[in-house]
């Protein structure tokens, strides 16, 4: 099996987990989420733990990257919970595309207590999901994620001026996104060129 179907076997049982559990834990909120031990190396030629997978997130893999995210947030995979790096991973896998990754960006700032900041992950997850007709999952998952957002706005008494700084926020995030793919794209290019060129433009 390789690296790249791994990932998209794991991504896969984590999101049927985590629409699983958003369902059922009001029912099991007394259920500790129990991490994992965190990796200790017992020689030094060991490689760090999730090392495949963090090499296909540095490759691109935008399932790797949702993984890693969420070992992170959990402490799972010998992984010490760090959630900036989880966020970072989370925002990595939003930039590629992989709109799940918005619904965790979205708890994360829950949990923080930053509304606005969790309705600007919704409404990201939102549109990504509202274009992506190649998911079969994607229309119930969009449902859930209005529905969330329209309780987070409920909840939370976020007024329209509110609104207006979470959307002023998802704009300036979008552009750095777009400016990143562009330099990604434009790379890309540059490594297909013939080699004479590459030598002509050193």
């Amino acid at each position: 099996m390789t690296r790249h179907r791994l990932s998209g076997h794991i991504f896969g049982f984590l999101c049927a987990v985590a629409l699983a559990a958003s369902s059922a834990r009001a029912a099991r909120a007394d259920l500790p989420d129990m991490p994992d031990p965190v990796h200790v190396s017992l020689d030094k030629t060991d490689p760090p733990p999730m090392d495949d997978m963090r090499q296909l997130a540095l490759q691109g893999d935008a399932r790797a990257m949702f993984i890693l995210g969420d070992m992170y947030e959990k402490e799972k995979g010998g992984l010490r919970k760090n959630w900036p790096k989880a966020r970072k991973w989370f925002e990595d896998a939003g930039r590629h595309g992989l709109n799940y990754a918005f619904i965790r960006l979205a708890a994360m700032a829950k949990h923080d207590r930053q509304p606005k900041e969790a309705w600007q992950w919704y409404t990201l997850a939102i549109e990504g999901f509202s274009d992506d007709s190649d998911d079969d999952g994607a229309s119930a998952t969009l449902g859930y994620v209005i529905q969330a957002r329209q309780d987070l706005v409920k909840s939370a008494k976020l007024s329209e001026q509110d609104i207006a700084a979470a959307r002023a926020s998802m704009a300036a995030w979008k552009s750095v996104r777009d400016k990143a793919s562009s330099g990604e794209k434009s790379t890309a290019t540059a490594s297909l060129q013939p080699q004479n060129n590459l030598k002509l433009n050193q």
